[in-house]
């Protein structure tokens, strides 16, 4: 059944919202102790089991979390394993168990699995350049591979291993709350054959939410137009008929600490990050460990509002504010034209000190540039920065002024605001400045450092700033 705008829509513009939004983090313990709960469901992605065992045991630390927490329902949002293959679907299985035994969650209630398939869950279609790789993991013959490849017989293994029926596109109701679930489309592409009709066969309530989720990202949502795996936007059309739709999706294994990774425009879309690793967004100078990384969420439904809280599993903190949104008004607090206008800056404490040195690096390699400075991390008050920019200006031998604009992480920013540091160094490329007179002396030039902190949506801090001192090191 589709429903207007104007029928789950009406209320309290979305300037008034964003003052009663929560500013400060939530602990864990809080969220387990809400109030006036309807619906709780835990939210992961990308959890890519294979034969490490690595995988398994971040699985089972977040199904742990979530059972702590007396979910009504698990969400996987596609990629369960790494190779598509029987055995480590299995291994899903295995631990979902060795958690929720016979789906029966802390108080013996039942808890619904809602899992999808992703592209690696196919794998056996689309990437059989993974053979050889796969075969010496198991030791297997091709011949055996393909025994144990998911997608060649899709429905048999999952009714056999979940012990239920198998579709391309599934609905489930949890608590009263309608979930449609999209496997990854066999034939590769990036579309959802049938869901059109899916839909308009499904008794959805306009007066609730109601969920979905698929694998590939929705085009031009979550965490800007350039977010990598998107699908072709067909989803999206449909979706926009459905205002009361919050759609989850993984893929792209974006770190849920960017303030992007939920939008609101027809519809709701959260980008959930991968649990066992992460891919970092391109343009940085740094590269942070992305396996380390343990990111999921938790979905907890009111009726007159829903939060999403985003998780560190590895350290069993948030990771930030949770996103709260309300229900049966039509503020849209997380449109991303909204969200640039209004989004909070970042910004260093007062009297903080950056720390710059030009030091030779080894060997044939170029001088670099060292640099120290404070982690803004939000704790104490503001925002965390979710990364900096760092601007080099060097004097030329002619007398003329080079610029050089880079960008960096912080190196814990895929965990918890407690897991940071107070401070952070790293350390830049200077080859592009080998004419420029601070590179030869500090009493000849000056390389003019200055750090600001940002925020996702593009605003920046105020500046801290020093000159690089040459090092006769």
């Amino acid at each position: 059944m589709k429903t207007s705008r104007r029928e789950f829509v009406s209320g309290a513009a979305a300037c008034g919202f964003f003052g009663a939004m929560r500013a400060s983090v939530l602990s864990l313990d809080a969220i387990t102790a809400s109030q006036g709960l309807r619906l709780r469901i835990g939210i992961l992605s990308d959890t890519h089991l294979d034969k490490d065992s690595t995988a398994a045991r971040k699985f089972k630390r977040a199904l742990e979390a979530f059972r702590k927490r007396r979910v009504d329902g698990v969400l996987i949002c596609g990629d369960l394993t790494d190779n598509g293959i029987i055995p480590q679907m299995e291994e899903v299985a295995r631990t979902w168990e060795s958690v929720f035994p016979d789906s029966k969650g802390l108080d013996g209630t039942h808890v619904e699995r809602l899992f999808l398939c992703g592209d690696h869950d196919n794998r056996g279609n689309w990437m059989s350049g993974e053979d050889k790789r796969v075969c010496g993991q198991y030791g297997w013959t091709k011949a055996t591979l393909d025994e144990n490849t998911c997608f060649l017989r899709i429905k048999e293994t999952w009714e056999r291993i979940f012990g239920e029926p198998w579709s391309q596109i599934v609905h489930k109701r949890v608590k009263g709350y309608d979930f449609v679930l999209a496997n990854f489309n066999p034939s590769g592409r990036n579309t959802t054959p049938g869901l059109k009709q899916f839909l308009e066969g499904v008794s959805i309530d306009p007066a609730k939410p109601f969920f979905y989720a698929q694998h590939r990202v929705l085009r031009n949502t979550v965490c800007g137009s350039g977010a990598w795996g998107q699908d072709d936007g067909s989803v999206g059309k449909l979706l926009s008929a459905y205002p009361n739709c919050c759609a989850f999706c993984g893929h792209s294994h974006q770190s849920a600490v960017r303030e992007d990774a939920i939008w609101q425009g027809a519809f709701t879309a959260v980008q959930v990050p991968s649990l066992k690793y992460l891919i970092q967004e391109a343009g940085h100078e740094n590269k942070p460990d992305e396996r380390c990384a343990e990111q999921g969420m938790l979905l907890d439904v009111y009726d007159e509002r829903m939060a999403i809280h985003r998780i560190d599993f590895a350290n069993g903190k948030p990771l930030g504010p949770s996103w709260e949104m309300p229900l049966g008004a039509n503020a849209r607090p997380f449109a991303h034209e909204t969200r640039r206008r209004s989004a909070p800056v970042p910004e260093f404490p007062a009297g903080v000190r950056l720390v710059a040195e030009i030091k030779q690096g080894g060997g044939a390699v170029d001088r670099l540039l060292s640099l120290e400075f404070p982690v803004v991390n939000g704790l104490q008050s503001g925002v965390r920065a979710y990364d900096y920019e760092v601007t080099l200006d060097a004097i030329l031998f002619g007398g003329d002024v080079q610029r050089s604009v880079r960008r960096v992480f912080a190196p814990d920013c895929h965990f918890a605001p407690l897991a940071d540091g107070e401070t952070m160094k790293v350390e830049l490329s200077l080859r592009e400045f080998r004419k420029s007179r601070a590179l030869k002396s500090p009493k000849t030039g000056a390389l003019h450092v200055s750090v600001r902190p940002r925020e996702v949506f593009g605003g920046i801090g105020r500046a801290i700033e020093t000159d690089a001192i040459c090092s006769k090191a």
